[in-house]
C-alpha cells in the first residue's frame, strides 16, 4: 500500500500588499508566484511517493479557518508538472480532522467548488458582480489528481491565489454545475459515450460553459433541450490532450446568460480515439460537461443521470 505523507497546508490573510507564504515549505521546483494585492494564497499539502503506474484522486483537509466571510472574484491554480492533472479547492460541510487520503464518495458529496485548475491551466476571472463565497470558519479540502506515467515514484504539490473581496448584498454567489457519466469502458480504436441530465430547480444563469476529457479525446459536443423545442448545440469542439487544462469555453456576459430552466435537458457527447492497447475506463478517461452559474450556494453534479437531492 503506498504510503503518502503529507506538509502542512498555510492559509495566509489578505491586504493591500497580499498574502506571503510565511515559511511554507514548498517542493523542490514548485514555486508559485506570492500572492498579489487583495489576495490570499493556499498551498496544499505536500504528498510523497507516488508510485509508478499509480492514478489516484487526493482528498487533503486542512485545519486552518477564515475569522469572516470572503468572497472570490478571480483566482490562479498550480500544480507541480510531473504528474498532476488537476487540483480543486473546496469547502466542506462535515469537518474532519487535518488528513489526507484517496478520495472516495462521500467526499465528493461533501465538497462545494471554490477554485479549479491543471498545471498549466490560465488565471479565471468572475464576470463583475459573481462571487465564489467562502464562509467564515468553514473547513477547507483540497483535492489533487495524479498520474503517475514514470518509473520512479514521484511527490506533488498544488496552490492557489484567490483574489478576494468583502461580501457585499449585491454580489451574485456562484457555483459549479456538471454532467458526466462515471458508467463506461472504452475500447480499442474509436469509441463514444455520452451523458444526459433534466434539470431540477433553477433558473440557473451559466457564464461558462465547457467540455472535459482527457488526452484520448477526439471530439466533443454539449446540446440542451427546452421543453418542445428543437435541440439546440451550445458547444462543439474537436479535442487534442492539451485541452483537458485549457478546454476551449463559451462566455456569457451577465446581462445576457445561458438560462436553465427545470424540466431542460443537457446532452454531453464524447469521442474518443484509444491507442493504449486495452479497455479505457472511467475515471482514467472522462465525458463531462460543466457549468459556471449563479444564483447557486452549493455544487450540483448530475452524474449518470441523477439529480442530487
Amino acid at each position: 500500500m503506498r504510503k503518502l505523507l503529507a506538509a502542512t497546508l498555510l492559509l495566509v490573510g489578505c491586504g493591500t500588499d497580499g498574502g506571503t507564504t510565511d515559511g511554507e515549505p514548498l517542493l523542490d521546483g514548485f514555486d508559485p508566484p506570492a500572492p498579489g494585492p487583495d489576495e490570499i494564497q493556499i498551498i496544499s499539502p505536500a504528498v510523497y511517493g507516488i508510485a509508478p503506474g499509480a492514478d489516484v484522486n487526493l482528498c487533503s483537509y486542512i485545519d486552518k479557518r477564515l475569522v469572516d466571510d470572503i468572497d472570490i472574484i478571480s483566482y490562479h491554480g498550480f500544480q507541480s508538472g510531473i504528474g498532476g492533472h488537476h487540483t480543486i479547492l473546496y469547502a466542506v460541510t462535515l469537518q474532519e480532522d487535518a488528513n489526507t487520503h484517496e478520495c472516495n464518495e462521500d467526499d465528493m458529496i461533501n465538497a462545494r467548488y471554490l477554485a479549479g485548475a491543471g498545471p498549466d491551466s490560465p488565471p479565471a476571472l468572475l464576470p463583475p458582480g459573481v462571487v465564489f463565497r467562502m464562509p467564515a470558519n468553514t473547513q477547507l479540502m483540497v483535492n489533487t489528481h495524479w498520474i503517475n506515467a514514470t518509473d520512479q515514484p514521484i511527490d506533488g504539490q498544488s496552490a492557489f491565489n484567490l483574489k478576494v473581496s468583502a461580501p457585499t448584498p449585491d454580489h451574485k454567489l456562484a457555483s459549479l454545475l456538471t454532467v458526466g457519466t462515471t458508467m463506461f469502458t472504452l475500447p480499442t480504436g474509436a469509441g463514444s459515450t455520452s451523458a444526459e441530465c433534466v434539470v431540477e430547480g433553477g433558473p440557473y444563469n451559466v457564464f461558462t460553459l465547457g467540455g472535459h476529457m482527457h488526452e484520448w479525446g477526439t471530439h466533443g459536443s454539449i446540446s440542451l433541450t427546452q421543453g418542445a423545442q428543437a435541440t439546440s448545440m451550445l458547444w462543439e469542439s474537436d479535442w487534442d490532450a492539451e485541452m483537458q487544462f485549457n478546454p476551449p469555453l463559451n462566455q456569457y456576459p451577465t446581462d445576457a446568460p445561458l438560462v436553465l430552466s427545470a424540466g431542460d435537458k443537457l446532452r454531453v457527447d464524447c469521442a474518443y480515439d484509444n491507442d493504449t492497447g486495452g479497455p479505457l475506463p472511467f475515471p482514467r478517461e472522462m465525458c463531462v460537461g460543466f457549468q459556471y452559474a449563479y444564483p447557486m450556494t452549493e455544487q450540483i453534479d448530475c452524474m449518470d443521470g441523477n439529480w442530487p437531492n
